[in-house]
């Protein structure tokens, strides 16, 4: 086993300072903001796996260069996190660690932690991203992504793939929370096998992108809207399995039953199945140019 490239300041769990008082002025606290950079170059991976783990602030991640297997830039407050980078057996974990037992919150501050990811596009990479609560903005573009689970809190999240995947997709599994989703480039993901689940909130998906085989895409939603937006081009049919109360805008679908079809199913070169359940809230196809 591989040592570990950088060694993690702390062993504390990961958690989120909730309703404690600061412990010292605001400018002492300003002034324990540092910046913490860990990377790597590609030695002889033929995989990569990548486990993100964030309770709260600011994450971006992308792809990097040529070369590189990875690189992250931490922007964390030294008085109540800690950066984490460990590398070993072609697996990487980071994330920023946050201790509530040393008397400080996020409440009131201006800056909130962050962590800027870059994978580089030479290696298949096996995604997890567990994200609590914050601002997430993932762009897998160029990065050859062998799998996709993505897991987030109370949050506002936006995930895109503007070119295909150059590496088939085994699935994408997506869980949100009490958060607000964005997914753009559904068809660039390379994956018959896509699956969302949402709590709260409201979630936008974008089935554009370059589909190269049919697909299915299950969605389950709780509270909340559902904004499905199709190109013209593609075929595809809604199951839909409303466990309560909820709308569905069935635009320029063919009915029967609990089944909806669009009227170039049969024409269309790519098709996409769609199971639909959803508790309370709406339900809405929009079509694209």
């Amino acid at each position: 086993m591989s040592r570990p490239v950088m060694a993690v300041m702390s062993r504390s769990m990961l958690a989120v300072a909730a309703g404690v008082a600061l412990a010292a002025p605001l400018p002492l606290a300003a002034q324990s903001w540092k910046t913490f950079t860990s990377s790597r170059l590609v030695t002889n991976e033929d995989r990569l796996g990548v486990s993100v783990g964030y309770g709260a602030g600011v994450l971006k991640l992308s792809r990097g260069d040529e070369g590189s297997l990875y690189r992250a830039l931490f922007r964390f407050d030294e008085e109540t996190a800690d950066p984490v980078a460990e590398y070993g057996n072609q697996h990487l974990r980071v994330g920023i660690s946050i201790d509530d037992h040393r008397g400080r919150s996020f409440r009131g501050r201006s800056e909130s932690p962050s962590l800027d990811l870059q994978l580089g596009p030479d290696v298949p990479a096996a995604i997890e991203l567990d994200f609590g609560a914050g601002r997430a903005d993932v762009d897998l573009t160029g990065i050859p992504v062998s799998r996709l689970e993505l897991n987030t809190g109370a949050s506002e999240s936006v995930l895109r793939i503007r070119e295909l995947n150059p590496e088939p997709m085994e699935e994408a599994i997506i869980t949100v929370g009490a958060a607000d989703l964005r997914v753009s480039g559904l068809g660039n993901f390379h994956t018959s096998d896509i699956e969302v689940n949402a709590g709260l909130g409201s979630v936008v998906l974008e089935l554009d992108g370059r589909w190269v085989e049919n697909a299915m895409l299950s969605v389950d939603m709780g509270l909340g809207a559902l904004e499905i937006r199709v190109p013209e081009s593609l075929g595809i049919r809604v199951h839909r399995q409303s466990r309560f109360l909820s709308t569905f805008d069935a635009e320029r679908l063919v009915r029967n039953g609990d089944v909806y079809q669009s009227v170039n199913w049969d024409a269309a070169d790519r098709r996409v199945e769609i199971d639909v359940s959803a508790a309370l809230g709406s339900v809405d196809i929009v079509w694209i140019g």
